[in-house]
Order: structure tokens, then sequence, then C-alpha cells
């Protein structure tokens, strides 16, 4: 993997106490589970450019709060982590979207640099293999 994230990022990211290794493992499966997609969707042209530290950077940044997002979520998710009540106004409980704010602003951070941002072939082809042929279809043809 060209890029790295580490278990105390996360944790830092998540401000979850250093010292506290309750979720080490946690965090170590998730990061082993999202990390090679993460970086799948990445177009090898700026996962591979190691020349611009400042470009690997702002993948890592947003690879990190993608992952951290995820975690503050399955952390919402757990038995009771949910918890909320109202009195008068004022709300004791879950609360904020921390995690689903992370994912979308790593997504937004990721998304230029992503093989879906690239023009396709399909885009950038002509549908005519002959040259200087009439580019017309009828109906009963496919561009496919």
């Amino acid at each position: 993997m060209a890029i790295t994230i580490s278990v105390a990022e996360v944790k830092r990211k998540a401000m979850i106490d250093s010292s506290d290794e309750t979720y080490d493992d946690a965090i170590e499966d998730l990061i082993d589970e999202m990390q090679p997609a993460l970086e799948y969707s990445i177009a090898d042209e700026y996962l591979n450019d190691t020349s611009d530290p400042n470009l690997q950077a702002a993948l890592k940044l947003g690879m990190l709060e993608i992952v951290t997002g995820e975690f503050v979520e399955q952390l919402r998710r757990r038995l009771g982590a949910a918890e909320e009540f109202s009195i008068a106004g004022v709300s004791i409980g879950a609360g904020q979207q921390r995690g689903v704010d992370l994912i979308q602003q790593g997504a937004g951070r990721l998304a230029p640099f992503l093989k879906s941002a690239l023009p396709s072939a399909v885009d950038a082809a002509s549908s005519s293999t002959t040259e200087d042929a009439e580019k017309v279809f009828s109906k009963q043809e496919g561009v496919w």
C-alpha cells in the first residue's frame, strides 16, 4: 500500500486517548479492510506520484477521515451508544454525527483524484472503427 494509516492516527482523529488500547484491534481491522479499497478507487497517476508530498498528504488525509468516520459510526452503532434523551429542549446523548461528517469531508477531499473522476475510455473513444466512415446509427444499431 502506497499510503500508510496508523491506529494512532485514527485514534487521534477520533479523539480517543492514545494510551487507551480498547479499540486498537478493531481500528487495525478497519484499516486493513478499508485502505485497499480506498486506494483502489484513487487513480494510479495520483496514488503513485510520490514526488509530490502535498498530493500524498491530501490523499492520506482524505483516507484517514473516511476510515476514522467509519470507526466513529461503528462506535455509535454499539448497543447503548446512541441512547439520547431530551428534557425541556436540552438533549443528552449521541446527538452529533461526527462520523458521517468525517466521511463526507474525506470523500470530498478525495473526489478529484478518484478513477471515476477521470474521463472513461468510452467517453474519449470513437464509436466507429472505420476511418472516414459516417458516424450515424440507425434505430436497429446500438453504440455498445
